[in-house]
């Protein structure tokens, strides 16, 4: 294949890479809609109870919804790549779709029905590719051959939760230990924050305790917001008439 997915491959991977709680993001418009009145099943609960309940409610979880922007830090020969993202699908990765934008295209992760898929615009494959293949698949639908790394590459939901919980704030020693009452887009919530960089965690005061939203600290402005727990609807596998072959040669 002339095109390996390099591209798509590390976009994918940045998705891992950048996720950490720590990680300059930019704000995205979409919060939480669950929950209607606040809850008293968590009023007063140490940071320390509220963050096992968190824990458990992530791991239990069986999809979830990702939307916002991530950045990779500069480096001292790049400069820092600022990528949009928007991922929803189950925990284990079988049927899941991924929106990334890294400023330069975007590409359009799909894995349903045993396959996965990228799709891209003109801007993309004009760039990781030549015009030639630009005009034959901009807006299609290419299928990853099987083993290939790019597929293998490509984040779960739940991976990206428990780098989260496991990497990030892996301890509830690392939060401070108030715990205050606050809204996300007017949805009713506790607010976490870590020690050291003073990242904010927002939880659902419904009782359910899910992860609403993540905001950088001050250094860092931004945020991920967390939606539709338990509730991503399935995808299925892109008609024939939309899925294109790239040439091998």
């Amino acid at each position: 294949m002339i095109v390996r997915h390099r591209r798509t491959a590390a976009l994918a991977l940045a998705l891992t890479a950048v996720l950490g709680l720590g990680a300059c993001t930019t704000s995205s418009t979409e919060n939480a809609k669950a929950g209607s009145s606040a809850s008293t099943a968590l009023a007063g609960s140490s940071a320390e109870a509220l963050f096992s309940q968190l824990r458990k409610s992530s791991a239990e979880a069986k999809s979830v919804r990702i939307k916002g922007a991530i950045s990779n830090g500069a480096t001292a020969t790049s400069k820092a790549v600022n990528v949009k993202i928007d991922i929803a699908g189950d925990r284990a990765g079988k049927n899941l779709r991924a929106v990334v934008n890294d400023g330069t295209g975007t590409v359009e992760i799909l894995t349903a029905g045993g396959g996965t898929y990228f799709k891209a615009d003109s801007a993309y494959w004009t760039k990781n590719g030549n015009p030639t293949i630009a005009a034959l698949a901009a807006g299609k639908y290419v299928k990853v051959p099987a083993g290939s790394s790019a597929g293998a590459s490509i984040p779960t939901v739940g991976g990206l939760l428990d780098q989260i919980f496991a990497k990030d704030i892996s301890a509830a020693s690392k939060l401070n230990t108030n715990v205050k009452k606050t809204t996300v887009a007017g949805v009713p919530a506790y607010l976490l924050t870590t020690k050291a960089d003073q990242t904010k965690v927002f939880v659902s005061a419904d009782g359910q305790a899910h992860l609403m939203r993540v905001e950088g600290p001050t250094s860092q402005l931004g945020a991920l917001d967390f939606t539709e727990w338990n509730a991503v609807a399935p995808y299925s596998p892109p008609p024939a008439s939309q899925v294109v072959t790239i040439p091998t040669r």
